[in-house]
């Protein structure tokens, strides 16, 4: 009974990350290097609730999740998941941000979903190392595709720096762990999370306040830019 159960459940997800695939329109091409969080305007934010059923579901169709870790590798009672309503152009639209912290303790990944492009971006991801004082980016996943940083790498300054289907994207290789204070000041409820730990901050600040994270609290040490295919 319970390998009919388990094989039915296995294809479950294959059926449902085949629905999802298929269902998937052609995505624009990104135009220049694009920090989606600077071309997006905050209006509003609805704190998501959801299973570690549904959190594994996420994972297993999303591409940039899924290169970034596996299921099993996520602290799923330390997920944080915020719905924002945010401007772009004069429009209202949605956006999903997911702080994801894995059970390493080590690692925390930030994932983004836009309703509608922002300049081609509809799906951003970023795999983070964290200590106490840093947060290295170790990959980037945009739209379904993954570039793993071994270094920073300084490939280009604009599109044209590129190849065909490439465009050119700003990075930062290492930046300082977010600012508790800025934090709290910035994303409110993510002041008691930044109690504990660095790793917890940062999960919270990714989900709550992205605007936050990249752009306010946080210094970047060092910047890099790479060449990402923009084929989907």
């Amino acid at each position: 009974m319970r390998k009919k159960l388990s094989l039915l459940v296995v294809l479950l997800l294959v059926g449902a990350y085949a629905a999802y695939a298929v269902s998937q329109p052609k995505l624009p091409e990104v135009k220049g290097c694009v920090n989606p969080f600077r071309e997006v305007k905050p209006v509003e934010k609805t704190p998501e609730n959801w299973s570690s059923v549904r959190v594994f579901t996420k994972i297993l169709v999303s591409k940039d999740l899924r290169s970034l870790a596996k299921p099993w590798e996520v602290d799923y009672k330390s997920v944080r998941i915020v719905r924002h309503i945010v401007d772009y152009n004069g429009e209202r639209i949605e956006m999903l941000a997911m702080g994801i912290p894995l059970k390493d303790g080590k690692h925390v990944i930030g994932y983004y979903e836009f309703s509608k492009p922002v300049q081609g971006v509809k799906t951003r991801a970023y795999l983070f190392s964290v200590d106490e004082s840093h947060a290295r980016t170790q990959a980037l996943s945009t739209n379904g595709q993954v570039t793993i940083l071994s270094s920073c790498p300084h490939e280009c300054s604009s599109d044209a720096d590129c190849g065909i289907l490439e465009a050119c994207y700003e990075i930062c290789c290492e930046q300082s762990s977010p600012d508790p204070d800025c934090v709290f000041w910035c994303c409110d409820l993510c002041g008691p999370a930044c109690l504990l730990g660095p790793v917890a901050c940062l999960s919270c600040s990714l989900g709550l306040c992205p605007w936050c994270y990249y752009d306010i609290c946080r210094d970047c040490l060092e910047e890099g830019s790479i060449c990402q295919s923009v084929a989907p």
